[in-house]
């Protein structure tokens, strides 16, 4: 018996359940909301010391880094 396997439709683009899709744009937009809570990208909050604003900014980095890698997995997501 011989298999067959399915083309694939775009090289590009993976196939997922629309309830994933939808969860994962849901987890990237809480994190740019993260980022932006720890680290306003418009006006440092005052009364916060260099070395603590700096150290906002780092962790508010890694959130939205963590955004743009989700950011990316949606672009190459097709909800099934």
């Amino acid at each position: 018996m011989s298999r067959k396997t399915m083309p694939a439709a775009h090289a590009e683009t993976i196939l997922s359940p629309a309830d994933a899709f939808v969860e994962l744009k849901t987890l990237h937009d809480e994190l740019v909301r993260i980022a932006h809570t720890i680290d306003p990208a418009d006006a440092p909050a005052p009364g916060i010391r260099k070395h603590q604003q700096s150290r906002r900014r780092a962790l508010a980095k890694v959130f939205r880094l963590w955004a743009e890698q989700i950011d990316r997995s949606l672009s190459a997501m097709r909800p099934a």
